[in-house]
């Protein structure tokens, strides 16, 4: 309850004062009172001041100086000017009244015999009865929310008591103004009309905010003014606290108890911040032990997962998300790692909103996606294309605020028991290895899709792969002329067309008979036998090795000294 140019009518020796010019100021708040003793009193003010004066320092002004002094009081926010007639002045001047209705800063005219004291006396004494409220005010909020943060009462909780106190509605929002609570559902989703910055000092307050005047769909499109509070804590979180002007105006006292909340939420951020970092090393070190089958016993990894309140009685599916730039490097790596990277943490979020019930697992380079599924027994390849669908979703909103990355996606099969989440997870890195390489850069491929590559990624050692290359593919790969890579991809399409020249020449944008050429000039280098379906299985076999161990003589020579 602020104290304002209109109350002061309240006053006995100003009960027969009246308002000359301005009274759109009326609503001015009062925080000091002064004699203008000299013409440049507009130096020594802060702002919301009360001004007394005969107007004797400015008798030798004209219009415009008059004007120019008024523009100099309304841009220090003074509150009013009260002006004494019959001693140096009958009548006011009419560059002041013409500057005061402009400028909204209300004239107020008393007769000579009114002592200024009469007015400092009352007004000081109105000051200081409001300083005093608002010092009672301000312990009964700063005492209920302390008393709400140390109970860990949680946000819901803090903008229910916030909103008892102001007498509006309030709504939490995160960064990306998605609700979190609210206290009155009607009031979360808005559209912005227009956007204003708010008058923080007329407001008391040393915290931004900002006023918006918005358009509530969901409470039949009413329109009213909001008031926005962005509350920034630790690693950057940042929420915004919404005041809904729905039942009446926001005024000065509300803020104390704005700021109040707003603290309350910051303290509740850090703390809800340094349970998750711990809760999430927790879990990623159980994560760690689970994939890369480090486990002592069963019973002690459930007493852990239990710690944390994580059902490891699921299924689950490894998928891993791994981000790339167009170059090829990785994207992670950074001066800031895991979620502190701001790539990941977006990444994070988007991969939260399309599989709340997930656990995920942040690293450098990817994040590991502990995907859980129901009913894949049923229907394995709806299950998959459950996961595809959601891991498209992903991309095409990852795409839309960093399109200079690639987003690779790769998906293992089902895990029953915790026992198999190794195997889930290496058959990821394969899916994600090889779908990249057979599919391009922004690739979503799942282990299951793979065909013979399956069988081939079980043998980790390239030189045993390597020695399943056939005799006739190794010749092809020691010849040493120009067009050699132009010879092994021919042979590669031809054989993936069925030996089908016309398909294999459109693919390659080539000629018919290019690819005919081609094909004897392979005959003649190899000693191929196409027509002979072993070794053409043989030969495919061989070339999609050539695709895990790369073109590599290093790789294969082991063998190639007995072709």
């Amino acid at each position: 309850m602020e104290f304002k140019v209109k109350d002061l009518f309240l006053i006995d020796t100003l009960k027969q004062a009246f308002v000359i010019s301005g009274k759109q100021g009326l609503n001015n708040p009062i925080r000091g009172v002064t004699i203008i003793e000299a013409p440049d009193i507009a130096e020594w003010i802060s702002g919301g001041e009360l001004l007394l004066t005969s107007l004797y320092p400015l008798q030798s002004y004209n219009v415009s100086e008059q004007k120019a002094f008024m523009a100099q009081l309304s841009e220090k926010q003074a509150s009013a000017l009260i002006i004494k007639t019959g001693r140096f002045v009958h009548d006011i001047p009419s560059g002041i009244i013409e500057a005061s209705e402009m400028l909204h800063l209300p004239v107020i005219q008393i007769p000579k015999q009114v002592p200024y004291r009469e007015i400092i006396y009352p007004v000081m004494e109105a000051l200081f009865n409001n300083q005093v409220v608002k010092l009672k005010y301000f312990k009964e909020a700063h005492d209920k929310f302390i008393a709400l943060t140390l109970a860990n009462k949680g946000s819901e909780h803090i903008i229910a008591s916030l909103t008892k106190l102001i007498g509006n509605p309030v709504t939490l929002y995160d960064r990306n103004f998605h609700s979190i609570s609210s206290t009155d559902p009607h009031l979360v989703q808005f559209e912005v009309l227009e956007q204003e910055e708010a008058d923080a000092a007329r407001m008391d307050t040393e915290f931004p905010f900002y006023r918006q005047r918005v358009n509530y769909p969901d409470w039949d499109g009413r329109i009213c003014n909001h008031f926005v509070i962005p509350v920034e804590t630790v690693n950057h979180i940042k929420i915004h606290l919404v005041i809904h002007e729905t039942c009446k105006t926001v005024e000065a006292l509300d803020f104390i108890a704005i700021e109040n909340a707003a603290t309350s939420l910051s303290l509740d951020l850090v703390k809800q911040y340094a349970v998750a970092e711990v809760e999430m090393k927790f879990k990623d070190d159980l994560i760690d032990d689970l994939l890369h089958a480090k486990i002592e016993s069963l019973q002690s990894v459930y007493q852990r997962a239990n710690l944390i309140g994580w059902d490891l009685n699921k299924i689950y599916v490894v998928v891993l998300f791994r981000l790339r730039t167009a170059d090829g490097y990785d994207a992670m790596k950074t001066d800031l790692y895991g979620l502190h990277n701001p790539y990941q943490r977006m990444l994070y979020e988007f991969i939260h909103q399309q599989v709340p019930e997930g656990t995920i697992r942040s690293r450098s380079d990817q994040l590991i996606v502990l995907w859980n599924v129901e009913n894949v027994e049923e229907d394995k390849s709806a299950c998959l294309r459950t996961i595809k669908k959601a891991a498209e979703s992903i991309q095409k909103m990852f795409y839309k605020s960093f399109e200079h990355l690639n987003l690779q996606v790769g998906i293992g099969s089902a895990a029953h028991s915790i026992t198999e989440l190794p195997r889930s997870y290496k058959e990821a890195q394969d899916a994600l290895q090889l779908g990249t390489m057979m599919n391009g850069s922004s690739a979503i491929a799942a282990f299951s899709d793979l065909g013979i590559y399956r069988l081939l990624c079980q043998i980790e050692d390239a030189g045993e792969l390597a020695k399943f290359i056939p005799p006739s593919l190794k010749k092809l790969l020691a010849y040493k002329q120009p067009n050699r890579e132009d010879l092994i991809k021919t042979l590669q399409t031809f054989l993936q067309h069925h030996q089908n020249a016309a398909k294999t020449a459109e693919e390659l944008y080539v000629h018919y008979k290019t690819v005919t050429y081609r094909i004897e000039r392979i005959k003649e280098i190899t000693g191929i036998d196409l027509e002979d379906p072993d070794e053409v299985l043989s030969v495919q076999v061989g070339l999609k090795i050539l695709v895990l161990i790369g073109d590599n003589p290093v790789t294969w020579h082991l063998d190639h000294a007995n072709v």
